[in-house]
């Protein structure tokens, strides 16, 4: 499973929206939709 994948998956299963996860987030709702489309995946960084 991917990122995105998982992270759809949490917001799914949690019945947030993509817009209340970009605003909690400040990640673009539009690359969140980008993930759901499987036209960009999540760089993932870790600290």
């Amino acid at each position: 499973m991917t990122a995105s994948e998982r992270i759809l998956q949490l917001l799914d299963e949690k019945k947030m929206t993509q817009k209340e996860f970009a605003k909690l987030t400040g990640i673009p709702e539009s690359t969140v939709s980008d993930w759901r489309k499987r036209k960009q995946i999540p760089l993932l960084i870790r600290l």
